[in-house]
């Protein structure tokens, strides 16, 4: 072999190192696997805010690759063939492949009476119930998994249920995040075991347990859940819709099959994380416990159920606003309720799980809290919480 042939060779063979590399990095990093590894979640912002540029270095060095082996002949056509769908693949899973696996609901959701919907879900299914205004919706958490997102007007405001599996959390946001328009919601991937969403109209990533943006100025207003089982949310909101997920795509019952395993250690109290992502350091809990966990003014705390029942009406304060727990043993339901109407302090003698007090200020304001987190993910993202247990 000439000394020109073997340069040839070496550059040929080190573009090819380099391609391949980069195309199944990029894939790594914006996929499960990267969470797995316990990748920053810097790498996986970086690449998505850069994306264009990454696809476009990608392509570039496979047509490079190409054209190297117009003049080296290392290879076979055919296996060039092949390495070009590597690449290709790469390139989809790295940006395509999390959107096309879970579509969001946000525009198509469909729904059903309850008399309907109770065909399809058993009486222990938790539910989680959004009322504004007097109207209610019902979302099943096993409706949620795959598309993440569902959306509806409800009592006269353009809402959107998001949820993430992986924390067990729901969360209700205004579809105008404060851009002045209807947000395009889809899913990017979870980090550090919780969603991140993707505005498509602004192109801004938004965390989920946070509803923080990572490029931009938002507002995201958020609205108050109930979480419950599907037993009692029929009993008490008998004449409300309910969100069901038609699972109609080939890939549905695969995906189903596929979380069955993973959702059990998730839950499980023995295992850990699915994913190494979370620091664990606070051990004040089981990590897997569910907790219910108020956010306000960039003060945190969190109750558990325990404590709820314990103590099923237990006011406090927190960043100088006062509140009321309220548990329901009837139902099991814990809610939070905001103790200040028009400037004043609230009084009561008694309050139910709905907020309705026997007092002259009639029904509180529920606070929009995150019901049911594991204990592992809240106190990850806020490790200063306090916590009543």
């Amino acid at each position: 072999m000439s000394d020109s042939r073997k340069v040839r060779k070496i550059h040929f063979y080190i573009v090819a190192i380099v391609t391949a590399f980069f195309s199944i990095f990029s894939a790594v990093v914006m996929t499960e696997p990267g969470q797995s590894l316990n990748l920053p979640r810097s790498w996986t912002v970086a690449y998505y805010h850069y994306s264009e540029y990454f696809i476009a270095l990608n392509m570039a060095l496979l047509a490079y690759l190409w054209y190297l082996h117009t003049k080296a002949k290392l290879w076979t056509n055919r296996r060039m063939r092949w390495a070009s769908k590597g690449v290709l693949v790469c390139i989809i899973s790295a940006n395509f492949l999390l959107s096309l696996l879970f579509p969001p609901r946000q525009t198509d959701a469909i729904y059903m009476t309850v008399a309907q919907a109770n065909n399809q879900l058993r009486k222990e299914e938790i539910i989680y119930a959004v009322e504004i205004n007097g109207d209610v919706r019902g979302f099943p958490r096993s409706h949620l998994r795959i598309p993440h997102i569902a959306g509806d007007t409800i009592g006269g405001e353009e809402v959107a249920m998001t949820f993430c599996g992986l924390s067990n959390l729901p969360v209700v946001i205004d579809q105008d995040i404060g851009h002045g328009e209807k947000a395009d919601l889809g899913i990017l991937i979870q980090t550090h075991n919780n969603l991140v969403m993707v505005e498509r109209n602004s192109g801004d990533l938004i965390q989920q347990i946070t509803m923080e943006t990572e490029f931009g100025e938002s507002d995201i207003k958020q609205y108050p859940n109930t979480m419950m089982t599907w037993e009692a949310f029929k009993e008490i909101y008998p004449d409300a819709e309910v969100f069901i997920y038609p699972f109609d795509r080939w890939m549905d019952k695969l995906l189903v099959k596929a979380f069955d395993k993973p959702m059990e250690k998730q839950f499980d109290p023995e295992r850990g994380a699915i994913f190494p992502t979370l620091d664990m350091a606070d051990e004040r809990l089981n990590a897997k416990e569910q907790v219910w966990g108020l956010n306000s003014d960039g003060k945190q705390i969190a109750f558990t159920h325990e404590f709820a029942k314990q103590n099923p009406v237990y006011e406090f304060e927190m960043a100088g606003k006062p509140y009321v727990l309220v548990y329901s043993e009837e139902y099991d339901i814990v809610n939070l309720f905001s103790l200040e109407k028009e400037g004043q302090r609230v009084t009561f003698g008694e309050i139910n799980f709905k907020g309705e007090t026997d007092s002259e200020w009639g029904r509180l304001e529920q606070v929009p809290t995150q019901n049911g987190i594991f204990w592992m993910v809240w106190s990850h993202w806020f490790p200063e919480t306090k916590l009543m247990s």
